[in-house]
């Protein structure tokens, strides 16, 4: 086993439509939830960066510091424009990738990722099962399954949501007990807001 870690990403670059406001920039007790998901990753990585829009650096710059923040290269492709942006500004790094809108502070499901990511070095990516499902976020996405995507991007037979990225990878899958399910929760709208008591 080694105590490498992997570079932390919170993903804050989606339009937000269904909630109507920038995700990221929510708050719950006068926290920012962009902030609270580095708190929840901070014990698990060695630093961590914050992937945003071209167009959401000024709201940002105000609140985190300038230097964690990654704009977005691509669009049009979903989630993993944040991924391959930090990657193209990190190329060495693998990333442990965190929803800005997922609030869940499960240790355990961390702790079980980066078990595995210290243990098994060889393998293109680190990523959870729920009841046989493929759950995206969080999950370890490898320097070197990165640049392989980076390569097939462009193929119009290649899919790149992240779940079919994940799948298709020599990868290793955590089977998660129900338990642990509240660590996969999604806030994508304000009636899930007052679900969760929000």
């Amino acid at each position: 086993m080694t105590d490498r870690k992997p570079t932390g990403l919170v993903l804050c670059g989606g339009d937000s439509r269904r909630m109507g406001t920038d995700k990221g920039l929510l708050s719950t007790e006068g926290k920012l939830w962009v902030e609270e998901r580095i708190q929840t990753l901070s014990s698990f990585t060695n630093r961590c960066l914050i992937s945003i829009r071209s167009e959401q650096k000024a709201s940002y710059s105000k609140v985190l510091l300038e230097r964690k923040l990654v704009e977005d290269s691509f669009s049009n492709i979903g989630p993993i424009s944040g991924i391959l942006s930090a990657h193209n500004r990190y190329p060495d790094d693998d990333f442990l990738v965190l929803a800005c809108d997922m609030p869940s502070s499960d240790s355990w499901v961390f702790s079980e990722l980066l078990k595995v990511y210290q243990t098994k070095s060889e393998i293109e990516s680190y990523f959870c099962k729920l009841e046989g499902m493929i759950e995206p976020f969080p999950a370890i996405y490898t320097s070197r399954l990165l640049n392989e995507v980076s390569k097939r991007r462009m193929e119009s037979d290649f899919n790149v949501s992240p779940k079919n990225i994940l799948e298709k990878s020599n990868g290793i899958a955590i089977e998660v007990p129900k338990d642990h399910s509240n660590a996969f929760l999604n806030l994508n709208t304000l009636s899930d807001l007052s679900a969760a008591g929000l």
